[in-house]
Parts: structure tokens; sequence; C-alpha cells
């Protein structure tokens, strides 16, 4: 279960990405300037008593723990984000009314998801991996606003976070190494309403963590869609 805000571009010191989320796009464009490989760097922020903190990707939450995703994208394009949630929902996170309209992303840029700097998501729902697909395209991919109603999903299988002991040891919180970007097996059909949007999309990506952050790069240049998954680990 997620609460959000609206979307709102942030200055463009900010180094981290942090994304979502799940993404989705209807048809086939053509880009007149292809993107560059270099897609966008994503990071998650959790907000604490004492402020924001950055957390690593495959951090595992808690239920009621509040986050949201930092972006810095390499070109000029469009984002989408869809969640299947761990109770099997599929949630539209953006664009839509209270997280903004405006999905154009622009390098050079920082931007929040929710898109205002008090904005945040909250966890709840069954211990799981929440499922966000990231869609980004250099031309628009789908009617603005997108149909907000969504069919019911199966729920992802149980399979519940799993600390590793070495990493718990070292830094002292519960990691899941399996969480984080990643891109969507090829062999796997995209599940429900991502499935019948996002046909056709590339999934060649590179995930390279840098510090707390993850770079997304392509394996070639750009000139469709591409989309990949953020697996978010909670109790």
């Amino acid at each position: 279960m997620w609460r959000v805000n609206r979307w709102t571009a942030i200055g463009s010191k900010t180094v981290a990405v942090c994304l979502a989320a799940a993404l989705l796009f209807r048809g086939h464009a053509v880009a007149s300037d292809p993107a560059p490989a270099n897609l966008m760097q994503i990071t998650l922020e959790r907000k604490t008593d004492s402020g924001v903190k950055t957390i690593e990707p495959q951090h595992v939450f808690n239920r009621g723990d509040t986050l949201h995703f930092r972006i810095q994208p390499a070109y000029d394009g469009y984002l989408y984000v869809l969640d299947l949630t761990t109770s099997g929902t599929y949630v539209l996170l953006f664009p839509r009314a209270d997280t903004g309209r405006d999905n154009h992303i622009e390098h050079g840029h920082s931007y929040l998801v929710p898109s205002t700097e008090d904005g945040w998501f909250q966890i709840g729902g069954p211990a799981g991996h929440e499922t966000l697909y990231f869609v980004m395209s250099p031309s628009p991919l789908a009617p603005n606003p997108l149909p907000p109603a969504l069919p019911q999903g199966t729920p992802p299988a149980n399979i519940k976070p799993r600390c590793d002991d070495a990493l718990f040891r070292s830094r002292g919180e519960c990691m899941d190494i399996g969480a984080g970007a990643q891109a969507v097996p090829p062999s796997l059909p995209l599940p429900g309403p991502v499935g019948a949007l996002a046909k056709g999309a590339s999934r060649d990506l590179t995930f390279t963590q840098k510090g707390q952050s993850t770079e997304v790069t392509a394996g070639k240049t750009i000139r469709g869609p591409v989309v990949y998954e953020f697996l978010l680990a909670h109790n």
C-alpha cells in the first residue's frame, strides 16, 4: 500500500536517481534523437526521525516505513511506473492525478517519486517483494491520463525477504541480495497490464551499483522504449 503526492523536478545537484518503480507504454514510437546508452541513476531514500537517509536497494524495509525514489535521467524522455504489490494488486504510481500528469523527464535534472519533498510511499501489505516496473521511452507511449482502472493480478510467489548473514554482521541491517533494480528476463512474459501495454520493449539493460545508487545502462543506443523492474523487499 502506498501514499503518494505530486511529481516535481528538483534541482540538478542531486546525483542519485531512484525509481521505482514500474513503467507502462502503449504502441510503438520512433525517436528522432536516439537516447544514449546511459539511461538513469536510481536511489532509495527513507524518512527517519532525524531527516532523510539514503538506503541501499537491497535493504529490507518494515511495515510502516516511508520512502521515496530519487532519479536522475541521462536523456530526455517519458517515464511510467506500475507496481505489482505483494497482495497481487496492480497500482499505477505515475503518471496520475496525485503524482502529476506531466511524465516528461529531462537529463540534468533530478526527480522524486512521489514528486514533492514531503511526498512519500508508505510500506504495507503482506511481506514479500513489491515489483515496480519501469518503462522509459524517448517518445510518449500511452494516452495521458492513463486509464485509472487496472485489473487484479495474481499475488507473487510467497517468498519472504531473506537477510544475508554476512551483510547483516558487517552493516547491522537486513539486506536481501535479490532486491533492487534488475532486468526482466526475456523468457518471461510481462504480467497483466504491463504485458498488454509494454509489448516489444527492450530488456537488454545492465545494472551497476555505485555506492548506494544504481546506474542503468543499455547494451546499445536506445531508439524505443525499455522496461526493467525494481524489487522492493519488506517484512
